[in-house]
């Protein structure tokens, strides 16, 4: 196995996936699917390149319109830790 295909955290596998990844940008929260990145089969951390990572950059400053909007839960920590 290469280095390439080693966990930098674990030492696990890493195995090609798409993944989804949630941005705060510009005050909004904005998620990006079909990410192609790594992910360790032993830990779960995910890794992308530095290309990938210019392109994210590059949708999020872009005026992409999006594919469908969903409703997010918000939760107040201090209730919660009261509780």
């Amino acid at each position: 196995m290469s280095d390439a295909n080693v966990c930098p955290t674990c030492g696990g596998v890493l195995e090609d996936k798409t993944i989804q990844m949630d941005f705060r940008y510009k005050g909004k929260l904005i998620v990006i699917e079909d990410i192609p990145s790594q992910v360790c089969a032993n830990c779960g951390e995910k890794l992308i390149s530095a290309a990938i990572s210019k392109d994210i950059d590059r949708i999020l400053a872009s005026d992409e319109k999006p594919v469908r909007n969903m409703t997010v839960p918000i939760l107040p920590y201090r209730h919660i830790a009261q509780a």
